[in-house]
């Protein structure tokens, strides 16, 4: 069975952890007024993009995230082209491209080299580089469930980000895609997991999960909302 998925009126109530801990929701989502001035923000900020970029957005897709590295990471799925796969290259050039471009607070650095330089946390269980980083900010952008929904403003926005993972020879642990697709209404908007082209090692199970809130698709079974179709 797929987690509870998030809900802006359950903000501030406490519920159980997995552990069996009570835990208070937090806000992850916009309000009304906030969606009102982003949205605002947003077409200020599309002078320069061409339309042929705009139009594969769509007309209801904005980018939910203030500035910072989430709003980076869509801003260049949405950059190279919504409802397409592009590797993690690509995407990561891209980032480079625009965060180069804005300054950080110490005037040595721009946003990128503040971002790539960016030391690992001293009490982390696994260290991860800024492409580490950027991988794993992707998988947060899937969640939607209750405690952890980092991706519900995204969904908001009638958009998700798709992961797609394809066996290569001579890359133990596959090639990774990403997709930005858009949608014509908030319900429809839930991430897919493609492992259809990815012939798994011995821990399949750590990547195919009914508990998660989306459609995983993989060589010889789609599950989607929990369920297998």
């Amino acid at each position: 069975m797929a987690e509870i998925m998030y809900s802006p009126l359950e903000v501030g109530k406490d519920v159980l952890n997995s552990r069996g801990f009570l835990t208070r929701v937090r806000k992850h989502h916009l309000t009304d007024s906030e969606l009102v001035k982003i949205k605002e923000k947003w077409t200020n900020n599309l002078e320069g993009v061409s339309k042929s970029i705009i139009n594969k957005a769509g007309k209801y897709f904005f980018n939910p995230y203030r500035k910072g590295i989430y709003h980076y990471q869509i801003q260049s799925l949405f950059l190279l082209g919504c409802n397409e796969w592009h590797s993690l290259t690509d995407i990561v050039s891209k980032m480079e491209e625009i965060m180069s471009l804005v300054p950080s607070v110490n005037i040595n650095f721009n946003a990128w080299e503040k971002f790539r330089s960016k030391p690992n946390k001293h009490d982390a269980i696994r260290c991860k580089d800024y492409i580490g980083r950027i991988q794993e900010n992707m998988v947060f952008f899937q969640r939607l469930s209750k405690l952890h929904p980092y991706g519900y403003k995204l969904r908001q926005a009638r958009a998700a980000v798709d992961v797609k993972r394809v066996s290569v020879p001579g890359f133990v642990n596959g090639c990774y895609c990403y997709r930005l697709s858009t949608y014509d209404s908030v319900d429809k908007a839930l991430p897919i997991r493609d492992f259809s082209k990815f012939d798994f090692p011995l821990h399949e199970r750590k990547y195919v999960s009914h508990k998660f809130i989306g459609t995983i698709i993989t060589k010889d079974r789609v599950i989607k909302g929990g369920k297998e179709k």
